[in-house]
């Protein structure tokens, strides 16, 4: 049975006189691949980003492996929607920045070794403006996974490339999770059925103020494609308790088509 990794007890979060979060409980195992949903203003991203070090909470705790969240961690590693690149940087040097800023040693090798798994080996000495979409995404990925964290948190990744970049960086995403035995993943989405592809427990928070109005274990076989899950049996019956919560909480989604 995996250790628990994570823990959120009793979290809280306040911005001048909003509550952003209010009484907010999950814990996390390692290796554990977790999809929060919901859509703009229940608190997902103050969550990660609180997760992450980067916002402090008002109330409560979080602590990562025992150890109390009070800054960012060389332990978790946060994947952002809009890139965030350097643009006067390189591939090579936007991923091996990472490192330099943790004054941690660069293993060129390795470096070498994940610019081949995300596909970037052939533009490696490009700058972000000659890039796609898709390829500064998995620069995002590949600067995340260069720190080897423990703790990857990703705030809707995905949804600034295509639907074909999309799929193939979700199925890329799930083996270089998969293959990590010790690393744990935090995904928020808005979309239902990449949360059910990708998860392997999803929570529905409803807000303002954001708190866990569903956490549902999702027992489909691995590995997984968009294709599989659709077809799969149980697959209605985990969309319709998702979008039940959703619904019964006020959470306006477009209607599933």
């Amino acid at each position: 049975m995996s250790s628990t990794l994570l823990v959120l007890d009793s979290v809280s979060v306040k911005f001048d006189s909003s509550i952003i979060l209010e009484d907010l409980s999950l814990t996390v195992a390692e290796h554990e691949f977790v999809c929060v949903i919901g859509t703009s203003g229940g608190g997902k991203t103050t969550m990660l980003r609180a997760i992450a070090g980067l916002v402090p909470v008002s109330s409560g705790a979080i602590t990562l492996e025992g150890t109390r969240v009070t800054a960012t961690s060389r332990r978790a590693a946060m994947v952002f929607q809009h890139f965030g690149l350097f643009p006067w940087k390189t591939v090579r040097a936007n991923v091996v920045y990472a490192l330099r800023v943790q004054n941690r040693e660069v293993d060129h090798r390795r470096i070498d070794d994940l610019l081949h798994t995300l596909h970037l080996d052939g533009v490696a000495d490009y700058y972000p403006a000659q890039l796609s979409g898709g390829m500064k995404q998995r620069v995002g990925f590949a600067r995340a996974l260069a720190v080897e964290p423990d703790l990857l948190l990703l705030d809707e990744p995905f949804s600034a490339v295509d639907a074909i970049t999309r799929e193939t960086l979700q199925n890329e995403v799930l083996r270089l999770w998969d293959s990590d035995k010790h690393m744990t993943a935090i995904l928020v989405t808005h979309d239902i059925d990449e949360a059910i592809l990708m998860a392997d427990r999803i929570v529905v928070i409803s807000g303002p103020p954001g708190h866990i109005a569903l956490e549902l274990p999702i027992e489909l076989p691995r590995p997984r494609t968009s294709q599989e899950i659709r077809s799969h049996e149980d697959y209605p019956r985990i969309r319709g308790l998702l979008w039940n919560s959703l619904i019964q909480h006020d959470v306006r989604l477009p209607e599933p088509t």
